[in-house]
């Protein structure tokens, strides 16, 4: 297995072993403790609000979290396999202050948000932080 990257399920008992590959991927990079409370608070977050939202109420689903350095930002990807964020048309999922539901503070932690559907029909929600 790559070491930046972590395949998981969307169960709340999977948050640990995110926070332990998060912390083992910032130790390997010497990164400063601001720098990783940052990561893990914006890991957290996205990880609890796949749990709640990604798949449908009861149904267990991969989630694949991916980190990189692109200097001087961190980058921060989950993809799940679960149904569209948003339908389509809904004008909501395009406001610039609100640009993934359920993920209140979060634009405070980072830089950019980034959620697409890839070409194999996968959610995937990216961020920078600085």
């Amino acid at each position: 297995m790559d070491n930046s990257r972590l395949i998981l399920t969307n169960r709340p008992e999977s948050l640990r072993p995110l926070l332990d590959f998060v912390q083992k991927w910032a130790r390997e990079r010497s990164l400063p403790a601001d720098r990783l409370q940052s990561l893990e608070v914006a890991a957290g977050k996205i990880f609890r609000r796949l749990v709640n939202y990604a798949y449908q109420s009861g149904e267990t689903g991969p989630i694949t979290v991916a980190l990189a350095e692109k200097d001087p930002r961190l980058q921060l990807m989950f993809e799940d396999d679960g149904p569209p964020e948003s339908p389509p048309g809904n004008p909501k999922a395009c406001e610039p202050h609100n640009p993934v539901p359920h993920l209140n503070g979060l634009p405070r932690l980072v830089e950019s948000i980034i959620y697409y559907r890839t070409a194999d029909q996968k959610n995937r929600l990216v961020v920078f932080l600085n």
